[in-house]
């Protein structure tokens, strides 16, 4: 047999390229021209039509060019003319510091979408302190999107050193970096500096807009707001002296609940808080997500007299500054889960308490408008909601509550909102902006005690709405031997009896595998962020905990092992809380 010869289409495009490389070098068939600044060059429409959809448009639509055989090109740069049909005939180009800037403007005045691309990619690639401005101005002059975006977080995220240079006081994107959460600088003060030193620069333009852009900074968020009085332009201005004085009241009625700090001014620890089984012995420590260090907190806890309520079945959940406490058992209520699930009745309290780890105070709350234990709390939109769980009674006559509630700290109190679409027990919950995502399982008890996790909803903050979501989870998937946490604002589920984790696709609601870690212990805690996740302690049987800790980084898809706790723990109380920089109670510095 004969065997066939397939031509790809790169070896035809290889052959196209090559003759017409050679009409061009021979002067054949020549049927258009551009002149650019006196010198004309002899083309092809055809091939400029292929390149260009500016030239396509001009061959395909009746207009003076097309028929007079050539375009003129004046406000365009020689070389770059020359360069780009170079380009057009051999696919080939060398893009340079020195030609970028006119190619880009070429290319966009051509629409050559691949050279636009190109160049766009030279420019983003070349971004530093000197130009990051420049290119704000070009990309908005030639409408290129990514470059702006790409210019724009460059400013945002090396504000700090821009602000120091000569070109800062000449920028006209201010405002966007004040309203940015990601603004990368080391506390409020510095933005606060930085926007007077501009309106100083050129004080009699730039004065009346002063209180606007003051208004998009963080006031409260500064260590002392006395400072600010000793600015002229601050002292002068009525709206200026208002928005500073309404930063005071905020900062005197609400310090510490304040959720809107930029994050680069902040530190972030992952909490840790035990109560043992007898009522009395606490284990407390911190690690500092900047330092990647344990802190033992104890002494401190200890040394101010402060024993906030840690009631068997109650809630932890990190606002701002603060850790809030809801719910529980009173008595002599087990700790541990199945011990607790298997006690004749339930003796829930509707009490809920605030603690400050930057005063060492604990303050009650007003109660919750339902008693319950072994329920689920979690902060979203600036609220802390508690769902589900058992209320008060014994266990045949304390069903699972489908209550759902919420308590707004600046207001201090509370408000019931739309319930649970059905009782679930083992409820586990997590916020991904807006939307609270809720499990469980719909049987308390099982031969093994290994419920399955067979419930799914997911909850609109903003529209008070629940829905139930069908997601196939697996046989292996137990409600008391998963975590659920929010990484990138995004769901993802850890499961401890198979070491895996998993993401969910709200849009097709299916769940991808995102890797395995090494073992964990049951009843471990899981912490996620922004770019990570932590799985922290557990225990693989009652005689055996461990204190190992491992944290995978999504932006590579990645799992390490960090320092061990400072005490093997097992069924604890774990959160994230971020403090201002200045009002770090946990920094050794201060």
């Amino acid at each position: 047999h004969t065997k066939g010869i397939i031509l790809t289409p790169s070896f035809l495009i290889l052959q196209l390229l090559a003759a017409l490389r050679s009409f061009r070098e021979c002067s054949l068939m020549f049927d258009f021209t551009i002149n650019v600044a006196g010198r004309a060059f002899p083309c092809h429409r055809c091939v400029l039509a292929a390149s260009s959809d500016f030239f396509r448009a001009m061959f395909e639509v009746d207009m003076l060019e097309r028929g007079d055989g050539s375009v003129t090109l004046d406000d365009q740069c020689l070389d770059a003319v020359s360069a780009f049909l170079d380009f057009a005939y051999s696919g080939e180009i060398l893009i340079t510091n020195g030609n970028v800037d006119t190619l880009f403007q070429l290319a966009a005045f051509l629409q050559v979408s691949v050279l636009l691309r190109a160049c766009t990619e030279f420019l983003i690639g070349s971004l530093d302190l000197s130009n990051c401005l420049y290119l704000i101005s070009i990309a908005e002059a030639y409408g290129s999107d990514s470059l702006l975006q790409s210019a724009k977080d460059f400013v945002v995220q090396n504000f700090c050193d821009l602000s120091k240079t000569q070109d800062f006081l000449n920028m006209q994107v201010l405002k966007i970096c004040l309203r940015s959460d990601a603004l990368n600088v080391p506390s409020e003060e510095d933005v606060v500096t930085s926007l007077l030193r501009w309106i100083h620069h050129d004080r009699p333009g730039r004065g009346q807009l002063l209180p606007s852009l003051l208004s998009l900074t963080r006031l409260h968020h500064l260590p002392s707001l006395e400072t600010l009085h000793s600015d002229v332009l601050l002292q002068e201005s009525e709206a200026c002296c208002t928005l500073i004085s309404q930063a005071q009241d905020q900062q005197e009625q609400h310090s510490g609940l304040h959720t809107d700090a930029r994050p680069a001014t902040t530190q972030s620890y992952i909490y840790i808080h035990k109560t043992e089984e007898n009522g009395e012995t606490r284990h407390a420590f911190c690690y500092c997500l900047g330092t990647n260090q344990w802190k033992d907190l104890g002494k401190n806890l200890l040394e101010a007299a402060v024993m906030f309520p840690d009631p068997p079945g109650c809630c932890f959940t990190s606002y701002a500054e603060k850790i809030f406490v809801t719910g529980g058992c009173r008595g002599s209520c087990c700790r541990a889960i199945h011990l607790h699930v298997a006690q004749p009745s339930h003796d829930a309290t509707d009490e809920a308490w605030c603690f400050c780890p930057v005063t060492l105070t604990c303050t009650p709350t007003p109660a919750m408008l339902k008693a319950r234990t072994m329920h689920a709390a979690v902060t979203c939109l600036d609220r802390v909601y508690v769902i589900g769980g058992r209320t008060r009674g014994s266990t045949g006559e304390a069903p699972s509550l489908v209550e759902v509630e919420y308590y707004n700290p600046l207001t201090k109190t509370w408000c019931s909102v739309s319930p649970l679409p059905t009782a679930i027990f083992y409820p586990e919950a997590t916020s991904c902006g807006s939307l609270i995502y809720t499990l469980g399982s719909e049987v308390e008890f099982t031969e093994t005690f290994n419920p399955l996790l067979d419930c799914f909803f997911c909850y609109d903050a903003q529209k008070d709405q629940w829905n139930r979501l069908v997601a196939e989870f697996g046989q292996f998937f137990h409600a008391i031997l998963v975590k659920a946490v929010s990484n990138n604002d995004t769901l993802h589920l850890c499961d401890l009896s198979t070491y895996k984790v998993y993401s969910f696709c709200p849009e097709t609601c299916v769940w991808k595998g995102q890797g395995s870690f090494e073992c964990a212990g049951f009843n471990a805690g899981a912490v996620g962020t922004r770019d990570r996740i932590y799985i922290l302690g557990g225990d693989y049987s009652p005689d055996e905990i461990t204190d190992d800790v491992q944290v995978y980084h999504s932006e590579r898809s990645e799992w390490e092992e960090l320092s061990p706790m400072p005490r093997a723990l097992t069924e604890f109380h774990c959160q994230l809380i971020s403090f201002t920089r200045h009002r770090d109670p946990w920094d050794a510095t201060l």
